[in-house]
């Protein structure tokens, strides 16, 4: 049996270790987390952290691995790709353009230079640069996802304030043109630099606004959508992309499309069943084929026909305490359709604004507004 390592074990890394063992893996994982769900998942696992990379590689030639899968993250994926390119394993983009398309603002620029929709940006180097700005403006780190250190303001005043606590977080950071419309997701699969499926999913905010929380399929104009292909492929030819997903976030204002960030390591908290679930795919299958061999069989031949909609609503508390647990209004007990559970009843939140109870998947006969609107009330934690 030929053995897989993942650089990573958490929950986000559940559908890649499950597809890894259904491809006939033995699945090894990493992270020295104590909340890391995945490990439960794999066949065996390492508590050590996989920025050691002196460490991965010691366990790469203890187990005889062969190959290694990015988890969800960024530094995840940037070791994997090293290391893959260092020993010579896999399907993966070279270092140079991983380390890109994995800096917020070297991909802006990248994008800004070639004509590729995105909000105009600016480098931040020191307080004598603010000046002529545009408020709103987003600020930004160069190097960290899941909405950590992104913050809109609508001053200079809370712009200071807003660098500094920046700061704290990063050394690298950049200013963004505010755009306000529609934020979705677009999940593809590239084959030779042309996409051969996509997945557009609509993204909504609980109190975090910038934390995704819901997310659901959703409708693209046929005149975006062609934008959005454009693009994206213009970007696959340019960097020499190699086979397998990419995805994007996309903010769409007056139909036109901006690319707001963009990643290839698989999106978090099990979006990749809600891929399967509404298109009927195989994708957390093609992730691997495509990481590993780098080849991408019939994992989309068997998409439905119709899609189906299913929502995948992550349950946040609204204040600190002892959680109890989750009232479920009996409008959608019976059209849940899958429940991981984060945390265990009587855990103690701390930070009610970052933290996750459970992933909940609703399965609705069509889009209805009455229920996504109202997800965090009809699914409401018991907070004491």
């Amino acid at each position: 049996m030929k053995k897989v390592l993942i650089l990573g074990g958490s929950h986000r890394d559940i559908p890649l270790i499950k597809a890894s063992q259904d491809l006939g893996y033995f699945v090894i994982t990493l992270g020295d987390k104590d909340y890391y769900l995945g490990h439960n998942y794999s066949d065996k696992s390492y508590k050590i952290n996989f920025n050691d990379l002196e460490k991965v590689k010691e366990i790469i030639n203890k187990e005889d691995i062969d190959y290694i899968l990015p988890g969800s993250g960024e530094e995840s994926y940037l070791n994997t790709v090293k290391l893959a390119h260092e020993l010579n394993i896999g399907n993966f983009d070279i270092p140079e353009v991983a380390n890109l398309v994995h800096n917020k603002w070297k991909f802006k620029e990248f994008c800004l230079k070639n004509n590729i929709s995105t909000p105009n940006g600016k480098f931040y180097t020191n307080i004598d640069d603010l000046t002529d700005l545009a408020f709103p403006i987003v600020v930004k780190p160069t190097n960290l996802s899941g909405g950590r250190g992104v913050e809109i303001v609508n001053s200079k005043e809370e712009l200071v304030k807003s660098l500094l606590e920046a700061k704290k977080v990063t050394n690298e950071i950049f200013l963004e043109e505010f755009i306000e419309g529609k934020l979705i997701a677009y999940s593809i699969f590239l084959k030779n630099k042309k996409i051969i499926y996509g997945f557009t999913g609509e993204d909504k905010t609980y109190l975090n606004k910038y934390l995704i929380t819901t997310a659901f399929p959703c409708k693209v104009k046929e005149e975006t959508l062609q934008k959005m292909k454009y693009d994206i492929e213009r970007i696959a030819k340019l960097l020499n992309l190699v086979d397998g997903m990419f995805h994007l976030q996309i903010m769409i204002k007056d139909d036109i499309p901006y690319i707001i960030d963009v990643t290839r390591r698989i999106p978090g908290d099990l979006y990749p069943y809600l891929i399967e679930y509404c298109d009927g795919v195989e994708y957390s299958k093609a992730v691997v084929k495509a990481y590993t061999n780098g080849v991408i069989d019939k994992e989309f031949d068997k998409k439905f026909n119709k899609q189906k909609f299913i929502i995948r609503h992550c349950v946040m508390p609204n204040a600190n305490g002892l959680y109890k647990n989750i009232i479920i209004d009996t409008s959608i007990k019976d059209k849940i359709l899958y429940r991981f559970e984060l945390l265990n009843e009587n855990t103690i939140i701390k930070n009610y604004f970052q933290t996750q109870i459970s992933i909940i998947f609703i399965e609705l006969k069509s889009i209805d507004y009455r229920i996504i609107n109202t997800l965090n009330t009809l699914i409401n934690p018991n907070i004491l």
